[in-house]
């Protein structure tokens, strides 16, 4: 019947009278509310900072978005018109920034389809977890909300669109091959003489219009940007089994300022064969084909489960085709005579883009990895796996059961495909701990500062830092096993000499004059934020010089191995709070040749370490929204990465140590290590995510003050 009950003390805490006054209860004019719900002992100020969830805490994250952007208060707004009423969209403008906020005014969740072509190409980016969320594209936006749930979402330009999401990349219209013979229908040299002619203009038309319109779409093309004038069918074989037949070719593009070649196998499905396969074989569809009444369509054989299916299967088989200019292999290991399942009953899953890679899985049993650029060699990814898997039998690694692989005549060798074990796990080591550190900056954030300096801070990360060591260890137990003497010339040890040493010292300067001239060059386009860590960097070019001098043991000692090449946190898989290490592709900028050269293996241990420093920026970038969220998180992630480092440096030399091994730690060295891999990111950003180019910047700064020139 009245107000008074807003009008009650503040509730600071649970003390007396709330801790509003240290009167008697009798005294006050008005006394707190008591209760067991809103009662002060159990709802004040100090419960609320110390819930993550409560409502204190939320309105000061949601203060903290709302300050990063302009658009909410100054913004033009246009509203949406979804056909769902009971949801509420419109877009803020102002200047540059592009805010889409969408509510749902109901007490059920709502699903809505919003109209934001004028944005098409942007990335949502959520702005209270800052998780990006597909692009937006030609169809109308689907989101579906909780009960009275919003969203505001930043349509950025620049962020990165999720890894797990596939563009849609079918054309608007397909164009039409008429067939007269099936696949032969492309060769002029397999029809009768009087269809020579048909032959070559379908030729033609397969390699100048229907090929190249099709890969200039692919997320897998690696020449973005270039035009492709023909897909010249280099090489190709016609592969029939048990009633199905795909064509394999290898295609040689004309056009891309840099020469490649494509693994590209291709698939028909006929609509009134095969309804089913023909709508399946359509998310990756070429062209429309027809022959006499038939009509159907061409695809790309991976959205084909039975040529998955058929493709693993020969592998076991050992299958060898005869091509037009070579031959292609199908060569299994030793460990695919372990594996259990039914091949011809596993659930294929669809195609999944990973850059210049097609991966697809069978089931829980197989993990089936295409390369689609080809490169000439052997593949260290194949070469690393069979040695790991059949000659030193590392258990921490995936199995590798097979591949497919391209002998041509004129002596050339190419990987096309590769089939290892599917392992169960929990993600990739990135996400884990980039996830874990983020929850912990939160927690940070939400507690009362300690005003106390006497009270330490207690050891918050005793069981992540236990799993760090594991990965430590892990990693140590791979370099042993890399370090065995097995009689492959291509993996024994050899000696590491002051030669070797003076080379990495060489190289590592040669690459710090290059990216410091870069660096000089492109001062003016960064971020105002990492203009002075340009500045510092710069000012540091003797010292760096001299550091690499002076890096490593200039009689050398020690040896040299095989080693993983392109070693970080999204290298390892999670599982039962173990890791399991992937991916021995190496550096993709790197030829073949240079992957599979011997050398320290400390470069995977320094990889390791710039992956925790990137961990720690891109949390705080994540959690932190103001200046003072900065002051407060920052040492905190400092220390975070401090300890995992130790963490992990520990473990990984406790391992060597108790194997009583020629592989030992070498400070020196992995300081080089370090600074060079710094340099490489450093120029990595500068030419592909400008606004990242702080973190090489302080990771340099750091390891230059850690270890001053002597």
């Amino acid at each position: 019947g009245d107000r008074n009950g807003v009008r009650t003390p503040m509730q600071w805490s649970p003390d007396r009278n709330a801790g509003f006054s240290h009167a008697h209860p009798q005294t006050l004019y008005l006394q707190p509310i008591l209760g067991a719900v809103y009662g002060y002992e159990a709802l004040n100020v100090e419960s609320q900072v110390r819930d993550n969830s409560s409502l204190l805490n939320w309105t000061k994250r949601m203060l903290a978005v709302r300050k990063t952007s302009h658009a909410f208060g100054r913004g033009k707004r246009i509203f949406l018109k979804p056909g769902n009423r009971k949801i509420l969209a419109y877009v803020s403008q102002y200047e540059d920034d592009t805010i889409l906020s969408v509510f749902n005014l109901a007490r059920a969740a709502q699903p809505v389809e919003l109209d934001l072509s004028p944005w098409k190409g942007r990335v949502p980016v959520e702005m209270l977890g800052r998780v990006s969320f597909p692009p937006v594209g030609d169809l109308p936006y689907l989101l579906t909300l909780p009960s009275h749930g919003f969203y505001w979402f930043r349509l950025s330009v620049e962020a990165d669109m999720p890894a797990w999401h596939q563009e849609g990349t079918a054309l608007q219209d397909y164009p039409t091959l008429v067939l007269f013979d099936g696949w032969t229908s492309f060769f002029r040299e397999r029809v009768m003489p009087w269809r020579i002619g048909m032959a070559e203009r379908m030729r033609k038309q397969f390699e100048t219009d229907t090929l190249p319109r099709y890969i200039e779409h692919q997320r897998w093309y690696a020449s973005k940007g270039d035009p492709i004038t023909r897909a010249r069918l280099a090489d190709q074989v016609v592969w029939d089994s048990d009633g199905s037949s795909w064509m394999l070719p290898l295609l040689q593009l004309d056009g891309p300022s840099e020469d490649s070649t494509y693994f590209m196998p291709l698939a028909l499905a006929w609509e009134e064969d095969d309804e089913e396969r023909t709508q399946r074989l359509s998310q990756a569809a070429l062209a429309k084909i027809r022959q006499q009444a038939n009509v159907g369509i061409m695809g790309d054989a991976f959205f084909d489960d039975t040529f998955s299916r058929a493709l693993v299967t020969a592998i076991g088989n050992n299958l060898e085709l005869t091509s037009a200019n070579g031959h292609l292999r199908f060569k299994s290991t030793a460990a695919f005579a372990t594996l259990k399942a039914d091949i011809a009953t596993l659930e294929v899953s669809r195609p999944s883009g990973l850059s210049s890679n097609t991966v697809v899985t069978l089931g829980e049993s197989l993990f089936l990895k295409a390369y689609r650029r080809l490169r000439e060699g052997v593949n260290p990814e194949l070469e690393m796996g069979r040695f790991l898997t059949d000659v030193v039998a590392y258990p921490n690694c995936v199995p590798v059961l097979g591949a497919l692989e391209y002998f041509g005549n004129d002596g050339k060798v190419m990987t096309l495909a590769l089939v290892q074990a599917h392992v169960a796990n929990q993600g990739d080591g990135w996400s884990y701990v980039l996830n874990y550190l983020e929850r912990q900056l939160e927690d940070v954030r939400t507690q009362v500062p300690n005003t106390d300096p006497a009270l330490e801070a207690p050891d918050i990360h005793g069981g992540f830092l236990a799993v760090v060591a594991t990965l430590g260890q892990r990693t140590a137990e791979l370099h042993l096993a890399l370090a065995r003497d097995t009689g492959h010339s291509a993996f024994d040890p050899e000696p590491l000499t002051a030669a070797d040493v003076t080379a990495m010292r060489a190289r590592a300067s040669g690459e710090a004059v290059s990216t410091l001239a870069l660096l000089r060059q492109q001062l003016p386009q960064l971020p105002a934020a990492a203009q002075a860590d340009a500045e510092s960097v710069l000012a540091l070019q003797q010292r760096l010089a001299a550091h690499f001098d002076a890096a490593g043991p200039a009689t050398g000692g020690g040896i040299k191995t095989r080693y993983h090449g392109d070693y970080h946190l999204g290298q390892v898989l999670v599982t039962h709070h173990d890791f399991v290490i992937i991916d021995f592709e190496g550096e993709p900028a790197r030829s073949f040749e240079q992957r599979r050269t011997k050398s320290s293996p400390l470069r995977d241990v320094a990889g390791m370490l710039r992956s925790f420093s990137y961990a720690r920026w891109s949390a705080i970038r994540r959690v932190v929204h103001d200046e003072e969220d900065m002051a407060r998180l920052s040492g905190v992630a400092e220390a975070w990465e401090r300890s995992s480092r130790d963490a992990f440096l520990d473990a990984y030399s406790s391992t060597l140590a108790d194997a009583g091994t020629a592989l030992v730690m070498d400070e020196d060295l992995l300081a080089l290590f370090e600074l060079e891999k710094a340099l490489y990111e450093l120029r990595y950003e500068m030419n592909n995510r400008i606004d990242w180019v702080q973190v090489p910047l302080q990771g340099i700064l750091a390891l230059l003050q850690d270890r001053p020139a002597t």
